[in-house]
């Protein structure tokens, strides 16, 4: 069965969501949102999520992943949010304008020839901070994304001037986990390394679109949706087929 990027993505994430977890979402992103509710309807049952901040475990996909008739169990406002991060919530989910070889993610700006391209900038910056871990996700795999070194930290990632997270006296892990359309990515050593490869791209080509190094070999493939996985996406999470791309 041919799966799209969107829907593979959503079913590696959901893979690193544990039952019991309190985790976080923004508000435009499908993926993760999808992501927490495959994992609601599978291996965590008691999985809670506090989608764009607000909306406490949404019961419906919908395009701009809470919100719109989202369904959620409760609603809340930005006290309550900054109150709950704060405290501590297992995991918050990321993506950047920019992400490097160390987890840093950068949501302020990026220069550019034809002038300075600007992101949301603080916004929830702080959650990155406060949550147990971060997982990082990419719709695209292109090198002016995943760069050397990023522009601007937004959100510290496991090495910033190469001073770890504990000797800047973070206590929580900081990023655990980056994936993206072609490659899943796991700390080792201080930095993110390619722990396996989805297959639907040739290795010269993921390693060209890189901004570091990779490995001339291929790490081992990533292990494919199962079957159940695919179905309760389908007919549960995304039955309108939000996540569903034509097949390249």
């Amino acid at each position: 069965m041919n799966l799209g990027s969107r829907e593979r993505m959503a079913v590696l994430l959901a893979r690193e969501l544990r039952d019991g977890w309190t985790v976080g979402t923004g508000v435009r992103s499908l993926v993760p949102a999808a992501a927490c509710l495959l994992a609601q309807a599978t291996h965590a049952p008691d999985l809670t999520v506090l989608a764009g901040g607000i909306y406490t475990n949404p019961r419906r996909l919908v395009a701009l992943a809470a919100g719109l008739d989202c369904r959620p169990e409760a609603t809340g406002d930005f006290v309550d949010v900054y109150q709950t991060t704060e405290r501590g919530i297992d995991a918050i989910f990321h993506s950047g304008l920019q992400i490097d070889r160390f987890g840093n993610v950068n949501l302020h700006w990026v220069d550019r020839p034809q002038g300075r391209l600007r992101g949301p900038g603080v916004a929830n910056t702080s959650f990155g901070h406060t949550a147990g871990r971060i997982l990082l996700w990419l719709e695209r795999h292109d090198p002016r994304v995943l760069v050397e070194h990023v522009d601007f930290v937004s959100i510290a990632g496991l090495r910033i001037r190469r001073r770890t997270r504990a000797e800047l006296g973070m206590p929580n892990l900081g990023p655990a986990v980056l994936v993206t359309p072609s490659v899943l990515f796991a700390p080792d050593g201080g930095e993110l390394l390619a722990r396996s490869t989805h297959g639907t791209r040739d290795w010269a080509a993921v390693r060209r679109d890189t901004g570091w190094p990779l490995p001339d070999q291929p790490p081992p493939c990533t292990p494919e949706p199962t079957p159940e996985e695919i179905s309760v996406l389908r007919s549960v999470v995304d039955p309108g087929g939000l996540l569903r791309e034509a097949a390249s």
